[in-house]
């Protein structure tokens, strides 16, 4: 079986899955799109149910994303996680250690489009920076209200993406086994990961702006393609 078929199984699977949704207008189209993919590739209800989905192992590896006071990067890693069908915690020593879990190929492209977003947001932190002491100004924060307006910015526009494609968002929903294996782990004690606006608007707006045009594109070459490129195609 090639490559293209692989694709197309692992996708029909997770829209099957899909479609035992409560949610009955969830159900209707992944049903329906699974439907569409089976009758124009010629695959068969037996063929699918018979395939084992190719690199399907759930595993949690941890990012190289740290931090102790920059609590925006759990807010970061959490709407990353969640737009690409992971779930994501802390390994907590001395300082806290951003880990994805989920399937394989998803776990890898969480950490590639989080410690790019992060590259991205630390750089325009520093030019910001670099701007408000050469003015003279306080910078205290700022870093902090940069972030959040980016995270603001980039869900919205992982939102837009679900509006303009639906298929795009249900085959990104986290599947039974996902939930299962994390709902089956042992966590101890919590860490406080809130956040709050420090009152530079100018910031705030920058980092909004920059969220809604953050684009993973730019990042997308060698062996990172075909990871980000099957993610995308479903």
């Amino acid at each position: 079986m090639n490559n293209l078929n692989i694709n197309v199984i692992e996708k029909i699977k997770k829209l099957l899955a899909l479609s035992e949704s409560c949610n009955e207008n969830e159900a209707k189209l992944a049903m329906l799109k699974a439907q569409e993919l089976l009758i124009k590739n010629k695959l068969s209800m037996q063929e699918v149910k018979d395939f084992k989905i190719h690199n399907s192992i759930i595993k949690e590896k941890k990012s190289k994303i740290t931090f102790t006071k920059a609590k925006w990067k759990a807010h970061l890693a959490g709407l990353v996680g969640e737009n690409f069908g992971c779930y994501y915690f802390f390994k907590t020593r001395y300082t806290n250690t951003i880990v994805f879990l989920g399937r394989e190929e998803d776990v890898e492209v969480c950490n590639i489009v989080l410690e790019y977003a992060i590259d991205c947001i630390d750089s325009s932190i520093k030019k910001l920076q670099y701007k408000y002491r050469k003015e003279g100004l306080s910078v205290k924060g700022l870093a902090n209200d940069y972030a959040v307006g980016f995270i603001a910015g980039l869900s919205e526009q992982f939102e837009e993406q679900k509006r303009k494609n639906q298929e795009w968002g249900l085959v990104l929903v986290k599947d039974k086994e996902i939930v299962k294996a994390y709902e089956e782990k042992e966590f101890k004690g919590s860490i406080d990961t809130t956040i709050n606006f420090k009152g530079y608007d100018e910031a705030y707006c920058k980092g909004h702006k920059d969220g809604q045009n953050f684009s993973i594109a730019d990042k997308i070459a060698d062996g990172t393609k075909d990871v980000l490129m099957t993610l995308q195609s479903g």
